[in-house]
């Protein structure tokens, strides 16, 4: 089964504002997001983090590869968030498709080899279930 880890806190954000963030709780063991993520991108409204964290499974990132992997990312990509460095060190270590909208990051991921979905294919392929997005907020 593919893993998938989210890199754009943007699209999270519009599925809880929407009222739809639920719907990513079927598939618990294929999407994931950093706890890192979470606390410093996810944390208004307060209860946010909260749904996120019951739909998606978090990853702890107390890994010392992981920080080194980061680090590494981050000196040679200085215009990717420290979160950006942090999926794609993820990616490359425990092998996640990314998702992310960004395309200055999907043309990193490119270089590395790491697969990237956008959030419209991950619309797509696992949440619309033969219905428009609209028709999931219903």
């Amino acid at each position: 089964m593919k893993k998938f880890l989210y890199c754009d806190s943007c699209f999270l954000i519009t599925f809880y504002q929407d009222g739809c963030l639920g719907s990513l709780s079927q598939y618990k063991g294929q999407f994931f997001i950093s706890k890192t993520q979470i606390e410093g991108e996810l944390i208004k409204p307060s209860d946010l983090a909260i749904m996120v964290r019951k739909n998606i499974t978090v990853i702890e990132e107390d890994r010392d590869d992981i920080k080194d992997k980061t680090n590494e990312f981050s000196l040679l990509y200085e215009t990717l968030s420290i979160y950006d460095c942090l999926c794609m060190a993820y990616s490359i270590l425990d092998g996640y498709c990314l998702i992310t909208d960004d395309k200055a990051l999907q043309k990193k991921c490119a270089i590395h080899g790491i697969e990237v979905k956008t959030s419209k294919e991950i619309i797509d392929e696992f949440l619309k279930g033969g219905v428009g997005y609209e028709n999931m907020k219903k």
